[in-house]
């Protein structure tokens, strides 16, 4: 059987280069996109535990007002 060898061209290379660091941007994009949703995330939980609070606050303070 004939061997052939496979001869990659410059212009192939090249297209396989620009699609590796098309795939590279993407996936940092990605990356990037959901560390600032897990942030966004823990911002979020912050200002749920923060409103609880004022809410046990206010309620206590009521409490109070209405012993009076």
């Amino acid at each position: 059987m004939p061997k052939y060898h496979h001869h990659v061209t410059r212009t192939v290379l090249r297209q396989h280069g620009a699609i590796l660091i098309e795939s590279l941007i993407a996936l940092a994009i990605l990356s990037l996109g959901a560390a600032a949703m897990f942030r966004a995330f823990d911002n979020l939980r912050a200002l749920s535990h923060a409103a609880n609070q004022l809410g046990v606050d206010t309620r206590a303070q009521l409490g109070r007002t209405e012993a009076r």
